[in-house]
């Protein structure tokens, strides 16, 4: 699954792309969409984007300043402009930006197909060329150096990090992580396979890791245990600009960055499950600048929340434990009250009631994967798995439920109705509604 972004100051273009792009089942993405450069930045700040089909002349800022942002988060994203315009000056900025492809709209929908389907081409074979390189890697062996092992340990128990590094015993030490600036613990869970040898897994993970990690990031890392992984990780100057809410505080925008880890994340964990037939989990704590001394209170209650997802079945989690709601701190320190089967359709629950409160709105797979702490591709397998349904035709099924309702019981116009169970436009529920029903909106209500 890639996501595809699609961005256009007009909204008639977009939400008519993205309804096409729904309905076409050669297609295996996620669409999401914006209604300004700015707009797509601030996406793109929460969640890893593959392809990017923008219009090239926008208010504020064009498309072509908005490819350097986007290829800033995202270096992979494939770019297709849009234009109606055919200026050479636009094609030489283009091509010299390696954009993918250069489509005037009037050339009509095909050649937008054509285009993505040829995005989507080359980043299977950039994943393929990747994935080759990491198998050459890993006939080579990461070596854990003895004092930084040492030194994280320690910093992991409570000790000042600061402290800690003025010591003689660790000053020749290339230690990337300053105390005084903002920082994050990083533990992942490697779920070994069957026929995968846990030291070699575990070293693959971590190299791939460090691979896929930006290199707006500095990255310390030990191994704990033989399935367990820390990372220490600072951002840099440049980084924490771009999350810093411009305010007379100044104050950084902390789950906007965990957002955006999220997404890196989610990249690590699809390569290895696809590469080395592993499922790893990831738990993130919180803001460590002044608070190093509740490291090892934060690593032992993320630990705990991973092996206790595993104990019940679940996999590929991303858990953030500053998002982490009361129920999830159940999960945390048991409860043997509750039975694993109610603790595992516990999650579907939480699902559901989410699509609920949220049907208007952002009931996206990335969404709702945040809420429970799963990987998005990970969780609608295990949706599927534990219910036999597909999300989508679950989302699909309350949406057409709300409209019947609301159309039986109430007075509200057919565009209202729409705005209240998210659709892009009145036609796409027109759409929607006749495919389910063989009847269009109008036509039922003329029969109540």
């Amino acid at each position: 699954m890639y996501r595809l972004l699609i961005v256009d100051d007009e909204p008639v273009i977009v939400n008519g792309l993205v309804q096409l792009f729904q309905e076409q089942t050669q297609f295996d993405l996620d669409v999401w969409k914006a209604y300004s450069a700015k707009e797509a930045v601030e996406i793109a700040m929460r969640v890893k984007l593959d392809i990017l089909v923008s219009d090239i002349r926008m208010p504020h800022k064009n498309g072509l300043q908005l490819i350097d942002e986007i290829t800033y988060y995202w270096p992979h994203c494939r770019i297709i402009f849009l234009t109606g315009y055919s200026e050479f000056e636009y094609v030489h900025e283009a091509l010299r930006k390696n954009v993918d492809n250069y489509i005037l709209k009037t050339e009509g929908i095909d050649p937008i197909f054509q285009a993505v389907q040829e995005a989507s081409s080359r980043l299977d074979e950039e994943n393929r060329r990747r994935i080759q390189a990491e198998k050459a890697k890993m006939h080579f062996q990461m070596a854990e150096p003895l004092l930084k092992r040492e030194l994280i340990q320690k910093a992991l128990k409570g000790e000042d990090l600061g402290s800690l590094l003025s010591q003689p015993r660790y000053e020749e030490v290339g230690f990337g992580i300053d105390a005084d600036r903002p920082a994050f613990l990083l533990v992942g869970r490697v779920g070994i396979a069957p026929e995968a040898k846990a030291k070699n897994a575990v070293q693959a993970v971590q190299m791939m890791f460090i691979n896929d990690l930006p290199s707006s990031f500095a990255c310390e890392h030990a191994v704990l245990d033989e399935d367990l992984l820390v990372w220490l990780l600072q951002p840099g100057e440049e980084l924490l600009d771009r999350y810093r809410r411009f305010e007379p505080e100044d104050l950084l925008h902390w789950q906007g960055m965990m957002s955006y880890m999220r997404g890196i994340l989610e990249q690590v964990q699809n390569e290895c499950e696809e590469l080395l037939g592993v499922q790893v989990s990831f738990g993130i704590s919180g803001n460590l600048l002044h608070q190093w001394n509740t490291a090892g209170e934060q690593l032992h209650a993320l630990r705990t929340m991973l092996h206790s997802r595993a104990a019940l079945g679940q996999e590929m989690i991303v858990a953030d434990i500053e998002k982490a709601k009361e129920h999830e701190a159940m999960m945390i320190h048991g409860n043997s009250q509750l039975r694993q089967d109610d603790m595992k359709f516990d999650v579907i629950d939480r699902i559901h009631r989410y699509i609920l409160e949220h049907i208007s709105g952002d009931v996206s797979l990335t969404a709702i994967a945040e809420e429970v702490h799963f990987n998005p591709s990970y969780l609608s397998r295990y949706y599927k798995q534990l219910t036999g349904q597909n999300l989508l035709e679950y989302i699909q099924a309350k949406k057409l439920e709300g409209a019947l309702h609301l159309m039986q019981h109430t007075n509200m116009k057919l565009q209202e109705i729409a705005v209240r169970l998210g659709f892009e436009s009145p036609s796409y529920f027109t759409t929607f509604f006749k495919k389910k029903m063989g009847v269009t909106p109008q036509e039922y209500r003329n029969t109540q």
